[in-house]
């Protein structure tokens, strides 16, 4: 089978567009865009991958096991690069965000991936450009550097040879609630000073 018949599910995190990309992509030209079968071109969505090339069949309810809650994925944007595919070039803006590379990583460690690169760089993609077209927009150093809220996680995945996509919110660490009533449930025949945990909870 080739690869590029594999399917496979991919863990985002989206963000509101800043005004830096919105800039950038309206100076750019439609001739320099790479464009194929009416996709890549602009990037419409402003997003990180958190965790590429999952089994599509990986079960959301455990991945969100590894996550924290939404607010702590706060990105720092630093500079305005690019890297070459065979065809064509991606222009992105790197983002920082320590929580990004740890959750990144738990999730690796418990989950099957099969992503080419083996490096984890979290990015934004501006736009995918027709090779040496990309060059004049690049910035070694954002100043001031720029941070992003986000807005959502985001797994999109395929069913039925359609392409689906599920957005969701994570207030607080997730938990296993089945293990925290089991304990709770115990707890509520101890004592602690006198106030049992019913008096706690």
């Amino acid at each position: 089978m080739n690869n590029e018949d594999i399917k496979y599910g991919f863990l985002m995190i989206d963000y509101e567009t800043p005004s830096l990309i919105k800039d950038i992509q309206n100076k750019i030209k439609k001739d320099e865009l790479y464009i194929k079968d009416d996709e890549y071109g602009l990037e419409k969505e402003t997003h990180v991958t958190l965790v590429p090339c999952l089994d599509n069949d990986t079960n959301l309810d455990e991945i969100k096991k590894y996550l924290n809650k939404l607010s702590e994925y706060k990105i720092i944007l630093t500079d305005i690069s690019k890297f070459e595919c065979d065809d064509f070039d991606v222009l992105k803006c790197s983002a920082q965000s320590f929580k990004l590379y740890e959750t990144n990583e738990k999730i690796k460690n418990k989950f099957q991936t099969y992503s080419e690169h083996k490096n984890y760089n979290p990015h934004l993609t501006i736009a995918y450009l027709k090779h040496g077209m990309a060059d004049k927009y690049l910035t070694d150093c954002l100043s001031p550097l720029i941070i992003l809220e986000p807005k959502s996680f985001h797994y999109s995945f395929w069913k039925n040879n359609e392409m689906k996509s599920e957005k969701f919110i994570i207030w607080k660490k997730y938990r296993n609630n089945t293990i925290f009533n089991k304990i709770k449930k115990i707890l509520r025949c101890v004592k602690f000073n006198g106030y049992t945990w019913r008096d706690w909870t």
